[in-house]
């Protein structure tokens, strides 16, 4: 909803909202003046093991520990 109203109100769109294994829905913008906007929503609880699996990543500092 926040993509459609960004766009009707004349963003570019830069990049499409797209679902990412870490939990967070993302999508980027440019505004009027060429600034880049990037703007995320949580919208699922990503434990560590499966963020590190389903990224192929090892993370140090895991904000839950």
């Amino acid at each position: 909803e926040h993509c459609a109203r960004a766009r009707d109100f004349g963003a570019d769109i830069i990049c499409e909202p797209e679902d990412h294994y870490y939990g967070d829905r993302v999508y980027r913008a440019k505004d009027f003046e060429g600034h880049i906007w990037t703007f995320s929503q949580a919208i699922k609880r990503v434990g560590r093991a499966d963020c590190e699996r389903l990224g192929g990543v090892r993370i140090k500092g895991w904000h839950s520990e």
